[in-house]
Protein backbone atom coordinates (compact mmCIF):
# COMPACT_ATOMS: atom_id res chain seq x y z
CA UNK A 1 0.00 0.00 0.00
CA UNK A 2 1.16 3.70 -0.99
CA UNK A 3 0.56 6.88 0.78
CA UNK A 4 -1.86 7.52 -1.89
CA UNK A 5 -3.70 4.62 -1.57
CA UNK A 6 -3.90 5.57 2.41
CA UNK A 7 -6.45 8.48 1.73
CA UNK A 8 -9.62 6.43 0.44
CA UNK A 9 -9.08 3.80 2.99
CA UNK A 10 -9.37 6.72 5.92
CA UNK A 11 -12.23 7.90 4.17
CA UNK A 12 -14.47 5.22 4.02
CA UNK A 13 -13.48 4.40 7.28
CA UNK A 14 -13.88 7.79 9.26
CA UNK A 15 -16.34 9.16 7.06
CA UNK A 16 -14.52 11.82 5.63
CA UNK A 17 -14.29 13.27 1.63
CA UNK A 18 -11.12 12.06 0.35
CA UNK A 19 -9.68 16.16 0.02
CA UNK A 20 -9.98 15.99 4.18
CA UNK A 21 -8.42 12.11 4.48
CA UNK A 22 -5.47 13.42 2.23
CA UNK A 23 -4.80 16.34 4.37
CA UNK A 24 -5.04 14.16 7.48
CA UNK A 25 -2.51 11.54 6.24
CA UNK A 26 -0.22 14.44 5.10
CA UNK A 27 -0.85 16.08 8.69
CA UNK A 28 0.07 12.62 10.12
CA UNK A 29 3.32 12.16 8.25
CA UNK A 30 4.26 15.90 8.57
CA UNK A 31 3.59 15.60 12.32
CA UNK A 32 6.16 12.10 12.67
CA UNK A 33 8.39 13.98 10.85
CA UNK A 34 8.70 17.09 12.71
CA UNK A 35 8.86 14.85 15.78
CA UNK A 36 12.11 13.17 14.66
CA UNK A 37 13.73 16.03 13.53
CA UNK A 38 13.43 17.75 16.82
CA UNK A 39 14.77 14.22 17.96
CA UNK A 40 11.49 12.64 19.40
CA UNK A 41 10.06 9.39 18.98
CA UNK A 42 6.71 9.23 18.23
CA UNK A 43 5.31 5.53 20.02
CA UNK A 44 1.69 3.94 18.60
CA UNK A 45 0.46 2.11 21.15
CA UNK A 46 -0.42 -1.49 19.34
CA UNK A 47 1.58 -0.39 15.94
CA UNK A 48 5.09 0.50 16.71
CA UNK A 49 7.45 3.50 17.43
CA UNK A 50 9.22 5.57 14.70
CA UNK A 51 12.82 7.36 15.88
CA UNK A 52 15.70 8.82 14.97
CA UNK A 53 18.48 6.52 15.21
CA UNK A 54 22.39 7.77 14.76
CA UNK A 55 24.62 5.75 11.85
CA UNK A 56 28.41 6.34 12.81
CA UNK A 57 31.18 6.95 10.64
CA UNK A 58 32.46 4.26 8.77
CA UNK A 59 34.60 3.07 5.67
CA UNK A 60 32.82 1.27 2.57
CA UNK A 61 33.87 0.24 -0.53
CA UNK A 62 33.23 1.30 -3.91
CA UNK A 63 31.57 -1.97 -5.98
CA UNK A 64 33.01 -1.06 -8.99
CA UNK A 65 36.88 -0.26 -8.58
CA UNK A 66 36.95 -2.16 -4.77
CA UNK A 67 38.31 1.63 -3.81
CA UNK A 68 37.87 2.64 -0.30
CA UNK A 69 35.71 5.06 0.59
CA UNK A 70 34.89 7.30 4.08
CA UNK A 71 31.07 7.38 4.99
CA UNK A 72 30.18 10.09 7.30
CA UNK A 73 28.18 9.96 10.18
CA UNK A 74 24.31 10.38 9.64
CA UNK A 75 21.33 10.36 11.14
CA UNK A 76 18.66 8.37 9.77
CA UNK A 77 14.97 7.92 10.58
CA UNK A 78 13.72 4.13 12.22
CA UNK A 79 10.88 2.40 12.89
CA UNK A 80 10.27 -0.45 15.51
CA UNK A 81 7.19 -2.95 15.00
CA UNK A 82 5.27 -2.92 18.56
CA UNK A 83 5.77 -6.38 20.67
CA UNK A 84 2.42 -8.05 18.89
CA UNK A 85 2.82 -6.75 15.71
CA UNK A 86 4.51 -9.88 14.17
CA UNK A 87 2.13 -12.09 15.79
CA UNK A 88 -1.18 -10.45 14.63
CA UNK A 89 -0.20 -9.58 11.36
CA UNK A 90 0.37 -13.38 10.86
CA UNK A 91 -3.03 -14.21 12.44
CA UNK A 92 -4.70 -11.47 10.10
CA UNK A 93 -5.61 -9.78 12.75
CA UNK A 94 -3.83 -6.69 13.30
CA UNK A 95 -5.04 -3.59 14.36
CA UNK A 96 -3.79 -0.66 16.59
CA UNK A 97 -5.80 -0.43 20.29
CA UNK A 98 -7.01 2.84 20.59
CA UNK A 99 -7.86 4.33 24.43
CA UNK A 100 -9.48 6.62 25.21
CA UNK A 101 -12.73 8.32 23.01
CA UNK A 102 -12.18 8.30 19.48
CA UNK A 103 -14.04 11.17 18.00
CA UNK A 104 -15.18 11.50 14.32
CA UNK A 105 -15.01 14.64 12.73
CA UNK A 106 -18.37 16.12 10.81
CA UNK A 107 -18.02 15.63 7.16
CA UNK A 108 -17.75 19.20 6.35
CA UNK A 109 -15.80 20.19 9.63
CA UNK A 110 -11.69 21.29 8.86
CA UNK A 111 -9.74 18.43 9.78
CA UNK A 112 -5.82 19.43 11.48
Amino acid sequence: MRKADLAPEFAGRASLTKAQAGSTVNAVFEVIGDALTNGDTVSVNGFGRFSKRSRSARTGRNPRTGESVAITASKTPSFKGGEDAPGQIAQGRARVMVRGPVLAAAPDADVV
